[in-house]
């Protein structure tokens, strides 16, 4: 009881618990927008701003962010998106979307993603930025169960 004590006065604790780590900051169910012919996956902002905008440069958040001249357009910033289940790399655009100020991945979501993980309404992915592979990894965290 008094190593307790002394523990607690001294803000440690030696207890130890098992938990699962799990490095999918972002997780989504996917929606019939994320999957349909606007052909992009919407990330809420305030996920993105919390778990992937610092750790990025500058230039990066930059590009992300569409901070241009104003003749250009949010052409949006080319990214790595590793596939931790099929072991693939895939590239799509990152970007903050201007009309609802979300972010968005694009230019290959459909294609890369939608299609040949043939994903469906109530799939649940998860997505984190690994800074130190300067990439992001992608993965599908449940499937949707069928009702027939």
């Amino acid at each position: 009881m008094g190593d307790l004590l002394e523990e607690r006065s001294r803000g440690v604790s030696t207890e130890l618990s098992l938990s699962h780590y799990n490095p999918f900051t972002i997780k989504k169910k996917m929606k019939p927008s994320d999957l349909g012919n606007l052909c992009r996956l919407l990330v809420p902002s305030d996920l993105v701003e919390k778990h992937i905008l610092p750790f990025l440069n500058t230039a990066q958040a930059n590009q992300v962010a569409g901070v241009m001249s104003r003749q250009e357009t949010n052409r949006g910033l080319k990214v790595r998106v590793w596939d931790v289940n099929t072991g693939s790399m895939h590239q799509l655009v990152f970007k903050r979307w201007s009309t609802s100020r979300s972010y968005i991945f694009n230019d290959g979501w459909t294609k890369d993603f939608v299609k040949r993980r043939n994903l469906a309404e109530g799939d649940e992915i998860g997505i984190y930025w690994d800074k130190d592979q300067c990439r992001f990894t992608f993965s599908v965290l449940s499937r949707a169960c069928l009702v027939r």
